[in-house]
This record gives structure tokens, C-alpha cells and sequence, in this order.
């Protein structure tokens, strides 16, 4: 549904030259929810953007359903744009018009009779569970109200794909949930290809199918959201996933050393990290009677993610230091990851 080919963004500001995008090459497939990740200046609201040419890419190309928007002209570029929704952070919708004209302005302009027009609102409405605010005005509604409103505008015209940037950023984390979960609804009901742009791995986990990451104008990552979090190849990317679990908290204990993290003598620390086939297994307590362990466990976290089930904990381990090589060594075999955080 959507192709960069190797595209490129440069802007100049105060006689410097700055790179935003760098040769980025993505290819999203159609149907798919598809996460854009990275901190703040990272380019991916510059990316997003080069989707719909908003932003012009500086060089390379950009295609939508087979179609090279970088080669349109003008009132070709206007018509393509129809296939686009977008959504942002602050709503954007007009103050002094209804939730009703809000909906209704992307219509404008369209063939519908005028039966057809309010039949249409009605549906989208409907399904953003705002039919009975339909007469209210913006600021009647709550953050997550408004969002829905510019939901409902950005299907307006039955677009092919859904932009969203940081568009559940400036709401609490309940609203956020379900905001995701509508866009999850619009995804599966009307087979509409989303891109979210985020900052937040927590958005990520929740909703995408793939994801990938930037970090200074580059796409240094990218692959199924169960494949990432499994798996992280790159710092920033570990960084994102630590970020949704307590387990790597150990790491600031044990620099502040904490008395949790004081060991006894013949005592260590180890992080194992699991995936969906080990999951289910009763390896703590296999390896405690298997090689005449003491295991506490200090943190501990499993979830499912694409529906699958993933995890890992953290445990301070007591026993002979050859029983605790070879259960390190067993784990290893099964492909679970270990880490010796800190050893006596």
C-alpha cells in the first residue's frame, strides 16, 4: 500500500543544512497497522508527512497503491489525497462548527446527494460512539471525544490509508486505550492501512502489526512487533522495549546498590528474556530441582503481544557455582536469552 524509495528530507534554516530524513526505504503492506518510533527529532512526523506530501521529499519516491505521488501534478496530487486520512495530536477541528460540520466538511465537495451526505455522517458518527453529540462543539467535549470527532472526519472520504501522528499523545493512559482499540476497530471493519507515528512502545505493543524504528533521520530497525520485542538488535530499540516492563529497573538498583542487590558469596543476579515457546514451561522451577538451585524472583513480567505470549524476570540465584553454569548453559540451549547482571 505504501513505498519509500530511498526518500530523503533536507531542510535549511539559518545557513545550516539540516537532514531530517535519510534515505529511508519502507515498504507497508495494505491492511496493516504499522508503527513509526522514535524520540522527539528522530524524523518521523517528517516522514509521516512525506506520505501525503506535506512534505516534499527531497529526493527519492513515495508510492500509494501502486501510485508515485512524487510525479503528480498538482490537481493530480489533490485527488490522490483523497485516499489519505489524517489525524493529529491537537484534533484540529473548527472551534465554531458542530461535531455534525466537523464530519461533514471533508464532504463538501463530494458527488453525494444530500440524503447520501447525512446517511454517511450518521454511519461515521455511529462508529466512533458520537451519534448523540452530534449538535455539540468542541468545547463541549472531552480530549478523547474530540479525537474520536477527527476520526470520524478523517474516514470522511473513504480513504485508503490512516495517518496518525502522536494522535493519542495528550491523552491519559485510559483514553489512549480506547482510542487504540476504535482504531483497531476501523482497521479490521473498513481494511484501512494505518501508520502511527509515536514516541511511546506502550502504543506500539498495543496495537501494530510491524514496526519501525529512527533515530536521527534513519530507519535503523524495523520488523513485526513480536519479532522486536523479542529480539531488539539495536540500543535504541532495547531502550523503547525496556521501557515497557519493570525488569530493567535491576540495572538502576544494582548502580545505586540497592540492599536488594547485596549478595552473599556464591550468589548473582541473572535476567533471562523468553518467547512465546518457553513461555508456558515450568522452567524456574525445572532448573531449581535440575541443578539444586535457590531462585527469588525480584521482577518478572509476561504479556502477550500479536497473541502471543512473551517475557522474562529477573531472580538472584544461590548455589554451587558449577550447578549455576550448567543451568545458564541449559537455558541457552532452549534459546533463552541470560544475562549475568551482577556476579559475588
Amino acid at each position: 500500500m505504501i513505498r519509500f524509495e530511498n526518500v530523503s528530507k533536507t531542510f535549511v534554516s539559518g545557513g545550516r543544512t539540516i537532514e531530517a530524513v535519510k534515505n529511508v526505504n519502507l515498504e507497508i503492506e495494505k491492511g496493516k497497522i504499522y508503527g513509526i518510533i522514535g524520540f522527539s527529532g528522530a524524523g518521523k512526523s517528517t516522514l509521516v508527512r512525506c506520505i501525503n506530501l506535506l512534505e516534499r521529499p527531497t529526493s527519492g519516491k513515495v508510492y500509494i497503491d501502486g501510485v508515485e505521488l512524487t510525479g503528480l501534478s498538482t490537481a493530480e496530487l489533490r485527488k490522490q489525497r483523497e485516499n489519505i486520512g489524517m489525524i493529529f495530536q491537537q484534533f484540529n477541528l473548527f472551534k465554531s462548527r458542530t461535531v455534525y460540520e466537523n464530519v461533514a466538511f471533508p464532504l463538501r465537495k463530494s458527488h453525494l446527494t444530500k440524503t447520501e451526505k447525512e446517511e454517511k455522517i450518521r454511519q461515521l458518527l455511529d462508529l466512533v460512539g458520537l451519534e448523540d453529540y452530534k449538535k455539540a462543539y468542541p468545547s463541549q467535549l472531552s480530549g478523547g471525544q474530540k479525537q474520536r470527532v477527527a476520526i470520524a472526519r478523517a474516514l470522511a472520504n473513504n480513504p485508503k490509508v490512516l495517518l496518525s501522528d502522536e494522535s493519542t499523545s495528550a491523552l491519559d493512559p485510559q483514553t489512549t486505550k480506547s482510542i487504540l482499540k476504535l482504531l483497531k476497530k476501523v482497521n479490521r471493519e473498513m481494511g484501512i492501512t494505518i501508520v502511527i507515528i509515536t514516541h511511546e512502545m506502550q502504543v506500539v505493543k498495543d496495537i501494530c502489526d510491524e514496526v519501525a524504528v529512527m533515530e536521527n533521520g534513519e530507519v535503523v530497525e524495523q520488523g513485526g512487533v513480536f519479532e522486536i520485542f523479542a529480539s531488539p538488535k539495536q540500543p535504541i530499540t532495547k531502550n523503547f522495549v525496556d521501557s515497557t516492563t519493570n525488569l530493567s529497573r535491576i540495572y538502576e538498583l544494582v548502580e545505586e546498590k540497592h540492599p536488594l542487590t547485596m549478595l552473599r558469596k556464591g550468589q548473582c543476579i541473572l535476567r533471562l528474556r523468553y518467547l512465546k515457546q518457553d513461555a508456558s514451561e515450568a522452567l524456574v522451577s525445572y532448573i531449581s530441582r535440575q541443578f539444586q538451585l535457590d531462585m527469588n524472583i525480584i521482577f518478572g513480567n509476561i504479556e502477550l503481544i500479536d497473541e502471543n505470549p512473551i517475557g522474562g524476570l529477573v531472580a538472584i540465584v544461590d548455589g554451587e557455582r558449577s550447578s549455576v553454569e550448567k543451568a545458564v548453559d541449559y537455558l541457552r540451549n532452549k534459546q533463552i536469552g541470560v544475562e549475568v547482571i551482577l556476579d559475588a
